[in-house]
């Protein structure tokens, strides 16, 4: 029911905005999928890798920040792409408490080849919906993220 007592039907799932969104997030990760399997990579691996790539020398708060992950996650994917010398992790020279993260040469390497494939299919995207419209899809979910958050 709304405020004045009426009831109010949801929409169908299928035709919900949450639905919507994470349909177009699976589009838009699909094609990746194998190339990450590839080098045995989960998405979430990938996130941070990427945010490693981008940001390069991060902790671990801020990756979990910028990938969208929870910190027990973060913690876990560090663990297992240090495992495979894919990351390296250091004290933090200003603050003994923190733990640095850098991509290894050979995380670099991985992430090199992998984004060819994102940069492959980033073109692709743009080419069957338009340069334009991918632009402005971009901001308007950047902007309905940005207003959600005001939300209780």
């Amino acid at each position: 029911m709304n405020d004045s007592g009426t009831v109010v039907k949801l929409p169908e799932f299928e035709e919900s905005l949450a639905w919507i969104i994470l349909g177009a997030k699976d589009a838009v990760i699909a094609p990746m999928r194998s190339k990450l399997n590839m080098f045995d990579i989960t998405e979430p691996q990938w996130r941070v890798m990427r945010v490693l790539n981008d940001r390069g020398k991060t902790d671990a708060t801020a990756l979990a920040d910028a990938g969208l992950l929870q910190g027990p996650s973060v913690t876990r994917i560090l663990q297992q792409l240090e495992k495979r010398k894919l990351i390296v992790r250091k004290p933090d020279p200003n603050d003994g408490r923190r733990t640095m993260v850098t991509l290894s040469p050979g995380g670099h390497a991985v992430v090199q080849i992998l984004s060819r494939d994102v940069l492959h299919y980033t073109n692709a995207f743009a080419q069957q919906f338009g340069t334009e419209r991918l632009s402005r899809l971009a901001e308007e979910l950047k902007a309905l993220t940005e207003a959600i958050k005001n939300i209780e």
